[in-house]
């Protein structure tokens, strides 16, 4: 059977764009137009700064706060395409702004563009290594491009530097999981676990350790917090059915199993057909089968 485990990938989350004075350069015009984007902008009228601060660069492509400014809006727009085409000409003219340069390597992420990602949000933390958001997200990335030692560096930094952030303890979690660094991987989890008790994810995470560690009543009570948490888990039912199973609690394993198919329907044939299988092996009935017609009660023939 397919096995599908979740990770959770958090503090992905795109800084914001940095303020600045208008350039003492900055054309008259230009000027004008990026000012009213900013009071657009404090007043919350997004579509009214974004066509205020494009004014601003079409009268002087050399405003570089405009350029970053109109990044941070398309961005939270997730307008990715023109976020990047903003934050790159931003870069450019501000080469040595950290912020920049993180914003433009998020918004590379967001298009898949993982390579560059990478190369831009390496460049921010040479400018400025303290910032514990760009080394987990750097760390994120690595992961996903399967350098564990190289991420699980990058997030050691960023706890270190955020110590309570629970999704950078998350995160290295994921990374020391995947380098097979078991017993530091729960360490992790558990941390994340102590900040943040009620996400759902973090106590499916380390379930997740406690399984491959053949930890079975640890493995159990942290799905079985999962699943309390997020009851949609279909994941966490599925490694907490088998667990069960593992533990000779055949009828929690029916129901766990039930729970499963009840979240899976028409999403996973072979799944399905698997799990209904454990169900009737364990001598249940899987939620998928069909009910038996009512029985009719014969009428009584009158008098």
């Amino acid at each position: 059977m397919r096995r599908t485990v979740r990770s959770a990938v958090l503090a992905l989350a795109l800084g914001t764009a940095t303020t600045a004075a208008v350039p003492a350069w900055a054309d008259g015009e230009s000027a004008a137009h990026y000012k009213q984007g900013l009071a657009f902008k404090n007043q919350g009228k997004e579509d009214e700064a974004v066509a205020a601060f494009e004014k601003s660069v079409a009268a002087d492509a050399r405003h570089a706060m405009a350029w970053a400014s109109l990044g941070h809006l398309y961005k939270k727009r997730k307008d990715y395409v023109k976020a990047v085409d903003a934050y790159e000409q931003a870069s450019k003219l501000m080469a040595k702004d950290a912020v920049v340069w993180a914003n433009l390597g998020m918004s590379y992420y967001r298009l898949d563009r993982v390579d560059e990602a990478l190369v831009a949000l390496e460049k921010a933390c040479r400018l400025d290594p303290k910032v514990a958001e760009t080394r987990s997200n750097i760390g994120v990335i690595k992961r996903k491009k399967g350098d564990n030692e190289g991420a699980i560096k990058q997030l050691q930094w960023a706890v270190k530097l955020a110590p309570g952030e629970s999704s950078y303890h998350n995160n290295l979690g994921v990374a020391l999981r995947g380098a097979k660094k078991l017993d530091e991987a729960a360490a992790a989890f558990t941390k994340a676990i102590e900040l943040t008790p009620n996400l759902a994810e973090y106590h499916f995470n380390l379930a997740v350790v406690y399984r491959r560690q053949e930890e079975i009543e640890k493995a159990i009570e942290a799905y079985e917090k999962t699943v309390a948490l997020a009851a949609d888990h279909a994941d966490a039912w599925y490694d907490l059915s088998y667990m069960y199973k593992l533990n000779h609690d055949d009828d929690k394993a029916i129901e766990a199993f039930n729970a499963y198919l009840e979240l899976n329907q028409g999403k996973d044939a072979a799944a399905q057909k698997n799990v209904e299988g454990e169900i009737q092996a364990l001598g249940g009935t899987p939620a998928t089968a069909p009910k038996a017609p009512p029985k009719k009660t014969p009428k009584k023939k009158g008098n």
